[in-house]
């Protein structure tokens, strides 16, 4: 139950991650090109900003937390639940980011929560 938990927690900080980090890069602004992404002024301006790297701290603690869970569970029953992700993450951006999510992507999501729960079942 305990790396269930580890999981469910890494899921959540993973999707908090991305809300937290698409907001610091709203801020940071577009990138039109590979060659402006790895623009040494580019790169600064996106890892100096509180919000990417709220994000990337997020995403490092959901990373321990998942060598965690790997120690206890198989690695082919746990790894089909990031996609639960994709649900909280969705729901994240349309509360806090103002996203529109369609009918179409609901659905999709829907199809990958039920793939999941099929897994869970085995």
């Amino acid at each position: 139950m305990f790396a269930l938990i580890l999981v469910a927690t890494c899921i959540i900080l993973g999707a908090i991650g991305q809300i937290v980090m698409k907001s610091g890069m709203s801020q940071v602004g577009e990138i039109g090109s590979v060659g402006q992404l790895f623009n040494l002024g580019t790169l600064f301006h996106i890892f100096t900003n509180p919000r990417v790297l709220t994000g990337i701290l997020l995403y490092g603690i959901a990373l321990i937390l998942w060598l965690g869970a790997l120690s206890t569970l198989n690695v082919s029953f746990m790894y089909p639940f990031i996609s639960l992700g994709y649900i909280v993450a969705a729901i994240l951006a349309f509360i806090f980011l103002k996203e529109d999510i369609t009918l179409l992507r609901w659905v999709g999501i829907i199809v990958v929560v039920i793939g999941c729960f099929l897994i869970s079942r085995t």
